[in-house]
C-alpha cells in the first residue's frame, strides 16, 4: 500500500514538469503551486464519527490526515481565473466519537482527487485574499464507515461540489504562498464530504526581466537576527533500532505511517557571513510510533505529548539566494510514557532526556527578508525510554531590520548602463547614447559636440547653422545671412561695363547662396546696372539659371528656374519689358567649376544674362 502511494507521488511530479516545460512555451499567465494537503472528514455536519460544521476545525492532530497536492493556474484578466489541483492522500483519521476516543483511527484508506475551480482575487498588492467555486471527482479506498461492496479495500468515488476561500502571498515577482481551504460536498453516503486545507508554494511560469543596476546584500550589524516558524514532523522508525523502530533511513519519506505532525519555532543570531547559532522549541502529539511489519504498516498511540528545546551551531554554503548548511548540536526533549517507552508505574508522566543532534537542510531566499528552511535533523538519545527520533522541518524565515544594498561596481554614474557598456562610465547619460550625457539634447553626445551647450546639427558636430549657408555658426563670419565666402555672401569681382559700351550681345551672371532664391546686395546692384544701361534700347534678355551639385537633380533643376524666375521678376520691377526676357534652368548639369570645394560650388550656384541689344 505505501509504495502505491510512492508511485502515484512520482507520476504527479512528471506531469508537473511536463506541465511546466508546456506552458513556458506557450503563456505567460501561468504559475504552478505544489504542498501539503490536509484532509480533514470530521467537522462536516454529519452524525458520528463525523461531527457539527467547524466543529474542532483546527485540530491537526486529531482529524488532519497529510498529503501532498499540485496544481495549475491560467489567468485571465488581474482577477479571474481557473485552477486545475490533483491531490494524493491517506486517510487514517477518520473522525471521533467523544473525548474518550478522540481520534478514530482507520488503516490508511487511499485518497485522490481532481478538482477544477474558477477564481476571483481581491487587490493587486502583495496580499491577495480570493473566493473560488468549481467541482471534481475525489476518490477514497472502502472503510469500515464507507463500505460500498463486498470486495474489501476497492476504490470507489463520487463527484464533488467544491467552495473554497484563501490568500496568497506574493513574497516576490515570482515565488508566493498560497493558503487555502475548500469544502467538498458530495451525495453518496461511501464518500463523505470533507474539507481540503492547502498550504503551498506557488510559482509563476512567466519570466519577468528587470533592467536597472545588479545589487548585492551585505550583512550589517541590525540584520543578523532571523525569526522562523513552520511545522514540525517527528518520525521515530528509521533510526536503526528494532520493532516497532526500523534501520536507519528505512522508509524514510513515509509521511503517511511515520510522520507526526506539529509546529516549531526558532530564532537563528549570525556570527560571520557563513557562521551562526539558532534555538528552537518544537510542540507535537505523537500517535505513529513505527510498525512491525507489512500486515501492520503503522503502530498507533495515543497521542504522546512531544516537546523539544534544541541549540545548534550552523555553517553555509554560497551567500545567493539558495543556501545549504549542516548543523551539529544538542538539546533536550520530552516524551509522554507509551506502551513503548514505558519509565515509571505513573500513567502518562512526562519524561525528559538530553539529545545529541545532527542536521542538514537549506534555505531558500525569495526576498531579501523572506525565506524557506528545509530542514531534518537526526537527534540522539542514550535513555531507552526516550526513542532516537528524526525532526524534519519547514517553515517561514524572516529576517529582523533593513538590509544595506550595495551597488556592484557596474554602474558607477548610476544611469543604468552597465559600466562594461558604458562609453561614459563617471558620466550619468542616456542608454539610447551609450551612457553619455547630452546637455543641449541634439543626439550629440557632449564628448563629442562642438557646441555641447546649444542644440545643432550631427553633420556639423553638434553645432547650428543659423543662416543655412552650410557653414555652422562657430565657423560662420555671417551667421545670419547666406553666404559662400566663410560664410558671408561671396562677392564675384567682374569687369564693370560702362553703359554706353554694352555690346551688343553681352554675358552677365549673379551668384546665389546655398540653396537659396533671394537676391543679396551685389546681385541687385549688378540688375540695377543692367536696367539703367538698356532702358532706352532695343533688347532681348536670355535667363538662364543653374545650381551647385548637392541635391537630386530634379531638385537642382527646379531651384535653377527658380533662381532665372527671381531675377526676371526683380527686372521687371525696374520696368523692363516682360516680352523681352525669357527664363531656362539648367540645374546642376552645367558647372564653370568643380563641385569639390566651396569656391567651386560658389561659382556654380549662379544665373546667367545673356543680353542681345539692336537699336532703335
Amino acid at each position: 500500500m505505501k509504495h502505491n502511494y510512492n508511485y502515484f507521488a512520482i507520476v504527479l511530479f512528471l506531469a508537473f514538469f511536463a506541465q511546466l516545460s508546456f506552458s513556458q512555451e506557450t503563456n505567460k499567465n501561468w504559475s504552478f503551486e505544489i504542498g501539503t494537503s490536509a484532509v480533514d472528514l470530521f467537522p462536516v455536519g454529519e452524525n458520528t464519527p463525523q461531527g457539527d460544521y467547524f466543529d474542532e476545525f483546527f485540530n491537526l492532530n486529531d482529524h488532519y490526515n497529510f498529503g501532498a497536492y499540485v496544481g495549475v493556474t491560467k489567468n485571465f484578466n488581474k482577477h479571474l481565473s481557473i485552477t486545475a489541483k490533483g491531490t494524493v492522500n491517506e486517510i487514517s483519521k477518520y473522525g471521533e466519537f467523544g473525548e474518550t476516543d478522540e481520534s478514530v483511527l482507520v488503516d490508511n484508506l487511499k485518497y485522490y482527487g481532481l478538482d477544477g475551480m474558477i477564481n476571483y482575487s481581491f487587490g493587486q498588492g502583495k496580499l491577495q485574499p480570493f473566493i473560488a467555486v468549481g467541482g471534481g471527482y475525489s476518490w477514497l479506498e472502502e472503510g469500515p464507515y464507507n463500505t460500498f461492496s463486498s470486495t474489501s479495500n476497492s476504490l470507489v468515488g463520487a463527484g464533488t461540489v467544491n467552495g473554497s476561500i484563501g490568500l496568497k502571498y506574493w513574497v516576490s515577482n515570482r515565488f508566493g504562498i498560497n493558503l487555502q481551504t475548500t469544502y467538498k460536498h458530495v451525495f453518496e453516503d461511501y464518500l463523505p464530504k470533507h474539507w481540503d486545507h492547502n498550504l503551498g508554494i506557488v510559482y509563476k511560469l512567466n519570466k519577468e526581466e528587470q533592467e536597472g543596476v545588479e545589487t548585492e546584500t551585505t550583512t550589517t550589524e541590525n540584520n543578523r537576527w532571523s525569526f522562523e516558524a513552520g511545522f514540525s514532523a517527528i518520525n521515530l522508525f528509521p533510526v536503526g533500532e528494532n520493532a516497532p523502530q526500523g534501520d536507519y533511513f528505512d522508509e524514510f519519506f513515509n509521511l503517511n505511517d511515520h510522520y507526526n505532525l506539529g509546529l516549531y519555532v526558532g530564532v537563528t543570531r549570525m556570527l560571520t557571513n557563513n557562521l551562526s547559532i539558532t534555538a528552537k522549541g518544537s510542540v507535537n502529539e505523537i500517535s505513529k510510533y513505527g510498525e512491525f511489519g507489512e500486515t501492520d504498516e503503522s503502530v498507533l498511540v495515543d497521542n504522546l505529548k512531544y516537546y523539544g528545546l534544541d541549540g545548534m551551531v550552523n555553517y553555509k554554503f554560497g551567500q545567493g539566494k539558495l543556501q545549504p548548511f549542516i548543523a551539529v548540536g544538542g538539546g533536550y526533549s520530552w516524551l509522554e510514557e507509551g506502551p513503548y517507552n514505558t519509565f515509571s508505574s505513573t500513567s502518562n508522566s512526562l519524561v525528559g532526556a538530553g539529545t545529541v543532534n545532527g542536521s542538514i537542510g537549506a534555505k531558500y531566499w525569495f526576498t531579501d527578508k523572506i525565506g524557506v528552511n528545509l530542514q531534518t535533523t537526526y537527534k540522539h538519545t542514550f535513555e531507552d525510554y526516550l526513542p532516537k527520533h528524526w525532526d524534519h522541518n519547514l517553515g517561514l524565515v524572516y529576517k529582523f531590520g533593513k538590509e544595506k544594498k550595495e551597488e556592484v561596481n557596474n554602474d558607477i554614474d548610476g544611469d543604468g548602463v552597465p559600466n562594461e557598456f558604458d562609453l561614459c562610465p563617471e558620466v550619468a547619460g542616456l542608454a539610447s547614447l551609450g551612457g553619455c550625457p547630452d546637455t543641449d539634447g541634439d543626439g550629440v553626445t557632449d564628448k563629442d559636440d562642438l557646441c555641447p551647450e546649444v542644440a545643432g546639427l550631427i553633420e556639423f558636430g553638434g553645432c547650428p547653422d543659423t543662416d543655412g549657408d552650410g557653414f555652422p555658426d562657430n565657423k560662420d563670419n555671417c551667421p545670419k545671412v547666406k553666404g559662400t565666402d566663410n560664410g558671408c555672401p561671396a562677392k564675384v569681382v567682374e569687369t564693370p561695363t560702362a553703359p554706353a559700351e554694352i555690346k551688343p550681345a553681352s554675358l552677365r551672371k549673379v551668384y546665389f547662396g546655398f540653396d537659396s532664391v533671394e537676391l543679396d546686395d551685389n546681385a541687385k546692384e549688378t540688375l540695377d546696372e543692367i536696367a539703367n544701361s538698356i532702358s532706352n534700347m532695343q533688347y532681348n534678355i536670355a535667363i538662364e539659371g543653374h545650381a551647385d551639385s548637392r541635391g537630386s537633380n530634379d531638385y537642382n533643376y527646379n531651384l535653377s528656374v527658380k533662381r532665372a524666375q527671381a531675377i526676371k521678376t526683380y527686372l521687371l520691377s525696374r520696368n523692363l519689358s516682360n516680352d523681352a526676357i525669357s527664363i531656362s534652368g539648367k540645374g546642376e548639369t552645367q558647372p564653370i567649376a568643380p563641385n569639390t570645394t566651396a569656391s567651386g560650388r560658389a561659382s556654380n550656384r549662379r544665373v546667367e544674362l545673356t543680353i542681345n541689344i539692336s537699336a532703335k
